[in-house]
């Protein structure tokens, strides 16, 4: 299908698009799945051709929009201006233009400016912490995954910023913190993903679209632990190593320090790090989508405009050397670069399998319904 982006661009109530699309980035989300999110940001470049002053404001709220296949706005960014900067470019007896460089950044900005604690913090499971932290922060929350899954022990907190907080708890849970396009911010736990995939399926980017020169897989020894010491409440500590790991690269130490209350949560854990980081996997580290290419159908583009962190994706018919077979990961970041007729979404994923988890009970919805069993049905029938 034929499309552009027709972006535009708002601050403070204002619209600037007309100035605006000289160069528009968006950069959210992680660059690794072993790692929290940090504030998304946004450059914007407007261009000054009467040599007015422009009333920009740090501070001031900037939203950016793209058409979807549909002709309807999707909001891919908002933000506060950080800071602004004015380059004059022409300046003549007749002319007189100037570039102003705007860079916004996500909501995590503001949480990271935001001091918190002071008081012990009770014993509470994960979702309730994560809740504690957001309302603290006094930020706009999207969801937070319930029921906790991670029972944490009690802190004394001291002051420090929400999203160290925000951060330190997720990652301690399995979990991670996110923002969202239109400026809210929400807590995914370790079964978000598993529950995502099975609900709405692996997103398939075809090929086509890919700009093949720039697809990297990568494999790190960076990523392999193999004997690993998880610490949880009071200084306790599990242990466990992977033998045919070690064997094959060596005795890669890791230490883990958490807040969790139970010692079964915490064996799991350190169960659940070692199936993951005994052996390294292959991630397409980085990918770009042409969003502008004609192959694209309609139901393609808006799901990548509407692109988000933790999104199932899947890639077939890679070159072999990229990767071999059909790829399955999870979307971890992403820039988005707009100007006035093109689109180019560059992607980083991970391997699903890093992100999966175990069903459990607490994830099954109460309405599951048990069919192809009889109504009959004894226990006596299976002694």
């Amino acid at each position: 299908m034929s499309w552009q982006p027709q972006a535009t661009v708002t601050i403070n109530g204002v619209d600037y698009t007309g100035k605006a699309l000289n160069g528009v980035s968006i950069t959210n989300g992680r660059y690794s799945i072993w790692e929290q999110a940090r504030a998304g940001y946004a450059n914007v470049e407007i261009v000054n051709l009467t040599d007015t002053a422009e009333p920009f404001v740090l501070n001031q709220e900037i939203v950016i929009k793209v058409k979807n296949a549909s002709n309807v706005d999707v909001t891919v960014f908002t933000g506060i201006i950080n800071d602004i900067s004015v380059n004059s470019i022409v300046s003549n007896s007749t002319a007189k233009v100037s570039i102003h460089r705007i860079r916004a950044s996500g909501p995590f900005a503001k949480m990271a400016r935001k001091i918190i604690g002071g008081t012990t913090w009770s014993k509470e499971y994960d979702d309730d912490r994560l809740d504690r932290i957001f309302t603290a922060a006094g930020v706009t929350v999207d969801e937070v995954d319930t029921p906790g899954v991670y029972e944490l022990t009690s802190y004394a907190a001291p002051l420090s910023d929400a999203y160290t907080y925000a951060a330190k708890y997720a990652g301690m849970a399995f979990g991670y913190i996110y923002e969202t396009t239109d400026g809210k911010v929400g807590y995914a736990n370790e079964s978000r993903r598993t529950t995502e995939a099975q609900t709405h399926g692996y997103f398939s980017i075809p090929s086509s679209a890919i700009l093949t020169s720039g697809v990297t897989s990568l494999i790190s020894l960076v990523d392999v632990a193999n004997d690993i010491s998880l610490e949880y409440k009071a200084n306790a500590k599990v242990t466990g190593t992977n033998s045919a790991s070690i064997s094959a690269y060596g005795t890669r130490g890791f230490d883990i320090i958490t807040e969790l209350e139970q010692q079964t949560e915490a064996q799991n854990q350190l169960n659940r790090y070692l199936a993951l980081r005994a052996f390294p996997r292959i991630n397409l580290s980085n990918f770009n989508v042409q969003l502008d290419i004609t192959t694209l159908t309609s139901s393609q583009l808006n799901g990548l405009i509407g692109i988000y962190m933790g999104k199932p994706i899947q890639v077939a018919n890679l070159p072999t050397a990229v990767y071999p077979g059909t790829y399955q990961g999870f979307v971890e970041g992403w820039t988005l670069t707009i100007n006035r007729s093109q689109a180019t979404l560059s992607l980083t994923t991970t391997e699903a399998a890093l992100s999966l988890t175990p069903t459990r009970w607490q994830d099954v919805s109460a309405s599951l319904a048990w069919s192809g069993v009889s109504a009959s049905l004894q226990w006596a029938d299976y002694e």
